[in-house]
């Protein structure tokens, strides 16, 4: 039997074509899926360095003669629970108003808890102090873990 050369495709073929189709569509969902999850991850280390940071400066703005020596930087499992009174803030950002940081009394209200320490040097050296700020996410991030971030700078009274 001779076929036609304008005959077209056959169903088997077009079934066959349909099915390739739907596989790569649901391989670049799938993409799609994982790169907004690393977005989120993402933004959450990079708010968590914000609020570090921002610590820091606060810290080093203040004259070493009044800075206030002690802190905790909080349990490994606490995820947010109180540290050392005086050294211990809830942070909450407000994405809505082009991510602004503040701190907020409530942990319900809070995205971040924020713990900070200051210690003389350990190795024993006159007029420096180490300057410590660790940050925890409240939310569980997409690995099941809560994301956090610790800082440290040494800081000179000369």
């Amino acid at each position: 039997m001779r076929r036609n050369p304008e005959s077209g495709f056959t169903l088997l073929e077009a079934m066959v074509a349909a099915l390739i189709l739907l596989i790569a569509i649901i391989l670049v969902a799938q993409l799609f899926i994982t790169a907004m999850q690393q977005n989120r991850t993402s933004r959450q280390y990079t708010h968590a360095t914000a609020i570090a940071q921002s610590k820091l400066e606060e810290l080093n703005a203040i004259p070493i003669e009044k800075l206030a020596y002690g802190g905790e930087l909080g349990g490994t499992d606490d995820g947010g629970g109180k540290g050392a009174a005086g050294f211990f803030e809830y942070v909450a950002i407000d994405l809505e108003d082009n991510g602004k940081i503040g701190v907020v009394e409530e942990r319900e209200q809070a995205n971040y808890a924020r713990f900070w320490r200051i210690d003389p040097d350990p190795e024993g050296w006159l007029g420096v102090y180490r300057i410590s700020v660790r940050v925890v996410a409240l939310r569980d991030g997409d690995a099941g873990e809560r994301e956090e971030v610790t800082l440290a700078t040494v800081r000179s009274q000369f």
